[in-house]
């Protein structure tokens, strides 16, 4: 069984290259800091010739369905090889990238979500591309209108339980610090994972940072804000940390432990439920809304700057857009289509109905999560 200690072991680890770029606002990344001379590539017009390659970047959960179809729809369609490289959680993509942003080795990357489009525009990582066909199912997921990035999918950041090990699941924040839950969360690092790091913005769009800028919304819940509620983020981690089993560095650790039964509550999407009701023919696993809310998560797709297979990274933006490519996202990513068009299987149409959906401006998020970051790191030790 793990503990919570078991955070303190790995808190070195974790926090790497990937937990200060994270950390890094606009301005103060290392290449900022240095003053460096920017590289110059080829102009976009002289790298959009035909090619017979494409190199994507992705995480490691990418499901192999997904892979699959961009593969063979480019052997097919245009005779070009794919080489699809899966690097680890969203940090250690982001990290490649960076690292790689003069001589990037790369043409596109999949999967980060549109937190971290303030840091790629200030490190000029990606290059814009306006899709030759762009339909989306909601207004707010159209995440960059220069079209930096585009969205490929969507959904919601909350916890899971397990009902055969909780009968009774929290239903607002203040069960969640509900003694008899001592040692039963699985949490995600925030300076390493994408869901880790919503979950964290989550609290902090619930309860605010302490600031008169950043109140919180809980006093928009029926009845208000509830007078036993924590004054900010920070005291509702302070008061959570007992409930705490383990913080892994990414979704896949995280939510494997909990499918093993380490812990019957872990942080995860809205929609995970949905996997197990399809693939598995169960209800056994359910989502916690706290006060009826959940954190919008955007995941998004951009052409690396400077790509060499310029053409065909234009391709993949188009695909990724397309109804076919779409049609595949919720059974294979088990997260929402952005495509309007697109039924939703059965799978989807059970739980909780996100009543409240939160997300917080990106560029406030820039400006402050070292800051929050670091505060929440405090309280975690």
């Amino acid at each position: 069984m793990f503990r919570y200690d078991h955070f303190r072991v790995t808190t070195v680890t974790l926090f790497t290259i990937a937990a200060a770029l994270f950390m890094s606002g606009p301005g103060n990344s290392p290449a900022s800091a240095a003053g460096r001379e920017e590289s110059t590539f080829a102009p976009i017009e002289e790298r959009r010739g035909e090619t017979d390659s494409l190199v994507i970047y992705g995480y490691d959960s990418l499901p192999g369905t997904l892979r699959r179809a961009i593969v063979a729809h480019f052997e097919e369609e245009y005779g070009v090889t794919v080489d699809l490289q899966r690097l680890g959680d969203t940090g250690a993509v982001y990290t490649q990238l960076f690292l790689e942003r003069d001589d990037p080795g790369a043409d596109v990357v999949i999967g980060l979500d549109s937190t971290f489009l303030p840091r790629l525009r200030a490190d000029r990582i990606l290059e814009p591309y306006e899709p030759s066909e762009i339909s989306l199912a909601r207004e707010e997921l159209l995440v960059d209108p220069q079209f930096l990035a585009v969205p490929f999918d969507f959904g919601y950041i909350t916890l899971n339980y397990d009902r055969e090990e909780l009968a009774s699941p929290p239903g607002t924040w203040n069960d969640l610090l509900d003694p008899s839950l001592e040692n039963s969360i699985i949490m995600l690092n925030p300076g390493t994972s994408s869901p880790g790091r919503n979950f964290l913005l989550f609290t902090i769009a619930e309860f605010g940072d302490g600031t008169d800028r950043l109140p919180g919304r809980m006093a928009t819940l029926p009845g208000g804000r509830p007078a036993d509620a924590p004054r900010d983020y920070l005291e509702f981690w302070r008061r959570l940390r007992p409930n705490v089993l383990t913080v892994t560095g990414g979704w896949s650790d995280g939510y494997g432990l909990y499918t093993q039964g380490e812990a019957p509550i872990v942080v995860s999407y809205e929609t995970s439920p949905a996997f197990h009701r399809h693939y598995e023919e169960t209800d056994r696993y359910g989502a916690i809304l706290p006060d009826g809310g959940a954190y919008l998560q955007i995941e998004i797709a951009g052409i690396v700057r400077g790509a060499e297979n310029r053409l065909n990274a234009e391709r993949l933006i188009d695909y990724i857009l397309s109804r076919e490519f779409q049609e595949l996202i919720a059974l294979s990513q088990i997260m929402y289509p952005v495509h309007p068009d697109v039924e939703l299987p059965e799978a989807f149409k059970s739980g909780p109905t996100v009543e409240r959906a939160l997300m917080l401006d990106n560029d406030l998020i820039a400006e402050n999560f070292s800051r929050w970051l670091e505060a929440w790191e405090d309280v975690m030790r």
